[in-house]
């Protein structure tokens, strides 16, 4: 039962994605278990697997093609913009058993939490674990491989600090 349940679920999610506009954003946001606040807006091509572990603040935009993989939980606070492209994962598999193929050694779940007012632009990968502090920005491109403290500028693969916010 909770396997069907899932699979309504990306059933929904792949057939509202397709819907543009502030009408599939309203859509997506009545149709898909994730927890939002107010003014949440999710672009079309959005992906998400897990849904209802995925936390949305007030006044968050996901833009167009972006993948979150919430299955360790993710959560994103208020007045946070993510650009296209971004993915986000909470989840990695486990590889360390050579005894035992890859694909069923399972996975590694690590939240990931993103502060208040971060900026986070197009195609950007942020890995299981990591903690983004609040009034963050990440340039385009950028590989976040470990936490980040509030109102810092983050650039490069892996990102490193390049500034701080005024």
């Amino acid at each position: 039962m909770k396997m069907l349940k899932y699979e309504l679920i990306l059933w929904a999610m792949k057939l509202t994605s397709i819907i543009p506009g502030n009408i599939g954003c309203s859509i997506r946001n009545a149709a898909l278990p994730y927890k939002r606040g107010n003014n949440v807006k999710i672009w079309d091509g959005v992906h998400i697997d897990s849904p209802s572990k995925l936390r949305l603040g007030d006044n968050v935009s996901i833009n167009r093609n972006c993948i979150i993989n919430a299955a360790g939980g993710v959560t994103i606070g208020n007045d946070t913009l993510i650009g296209p492209n971004v993915t986000i994962y909470s989840q990695n598999h486990l590889y360390k058993d050579k005894s035992l193929a890859i694909r069923i050694q399972g996975y590694e779940k690590k939240a990931v939490s993103i502060g208040a007012d971060v900026w986070i632009a197009c195609n950007v990968i942020i890995l299981p674990g990591v903690n983004i502090g609040d009034g963050c920005v990440i340039a385009a491109g950028s590989v976040v491989t470990h936490s980040l403290p509030p109102y810092t500028v983050i650039a490069g693969v892996p990102a490193k600090v390049i500034g701080h916010r005024p």
